[in-house]
């Protein structure tokens, strides 16, 4: 599996080299900042705090062919808290900066264009993040990663200037890798799980002029099959994985833009209850069309 998708991401970046001044670019990239202070005369129980967080969404679109068409996508973002904390004497002291925000998503899908109601597709994903902080003893770097390659179908059911809906349905196989995990032994190895599966991909973009603003919407829904470690898991790697992403840009003046997002995640593997996040920003947006 690895070898396909070591393929299929070097296709991409052969293609991206070979064609590059005929594809269409688009890229997001937002800064956003927040701060608060407080005298040390302050009445209350407010600490000051500044939170930072940087995004961005780019995405490299091709009719490589006239059979063959590829989207790549590229979602990035990383942000981090600063805080006041008071300590036993009730001194005041900023803490060490702590994680918010952490993303690194890399998406490339080719398409079969055969004019039919729906076209053939592959497609090659990775989702990491930028520093695993879940080990005390050991800082990595992108870990751990979920690789996946998909094949299936696509059909695109609205396609105008401003709109954009597609949905896509395919068998996929995922690779799990852990980098550097301590062992009973005392030993650090890498922790691979392969799971393979049906796989619904659904994204709607709708850009609403001449306001300078979007909204993007992708929805994914996993139903594993199979597991290579089912003998050691209990049952909850058998239910369906959902993510729904939202994100609404709008530029206020100029580079000042406002952004929102919120996700919505449930997998029963990890945590039993659904999971949200939602993030609210005003900062620097530049846009490249």
């Amino acid at each position: 599996m690895k070898h396909l998708l070591a393929l299929l991401l070097a296709f991409m970046l052969l293609s991206s080299v070979v064609h590059a001044e005929a594809w269409r670019l688009d890229s997001d990239i937002n800064l956003s900042l927040t701060q608060s202070a407080y005298s040390d005369s302050w009445v209350g129980t407010e600490l000051s705090n500044i939170t930072w967080l940087a995004s961005s969404v780019s995405t490299a679109e091709k009719q490589m062919k006239p059979w063959l068409k590829n989207k790549s996508t590229l979602k990035l973002s990383f942000g981090q808290t600063h805080m006041q904390k008071v300590d036993a004497l009730g001194e005041k002291h900023w803490s060490k900066p702590e994680k918010s925000t952490d993303k690194i998503d890399l998406e490339s899908v080719f398409r079969f264009t055969t004019k039919a109601w729906v076209d053939p597709f592959v497609a090659g994903r990775l989702e990491s993040q930028f520093i695993d902080l879940s080990d005390p003893s050991l800082t990595r770097i992108v870990n751990p990663m979920l690789l996946t390659e998909t094949a299936g179908v696509i059909r695109t059911f609205v396609e105008t200037d401003n709109s954009l809906l597609t949905t896509r349905l395919g068998a996929a196989f995922r690779e799990r890798l852990d980098r550097e995990v301590m062992q009973a032994s005392g030993s650090r190895e890498t922790v691979s799980t392969v799971d393979g599966g049906l796989e619904l991909v659904s994204e709607f973009k709708q850009v609403f002029a001449p306001k300078d603003a979007s909204f993007k919407s992708r929805l994914q829904v996993y139903q594993a099959m199979f597991n290579s470690k089912s003998k050691d898991l209990n049952d909850d790697w058998k239910s369906p994985d959902m993510v729904w992403d939202n994100v609404f840009t709008t530029k206020l003046w100029g580079l000042l833009s406002a952004n929102l997002s919120f996700e919505a995640r449930y997998e029963k593997e990890a945590v039993h209850k659904l999971q949200w996040k939602q993030i609210l920003g005003l900062g620097i947006s530049y846009s490249i069309l």
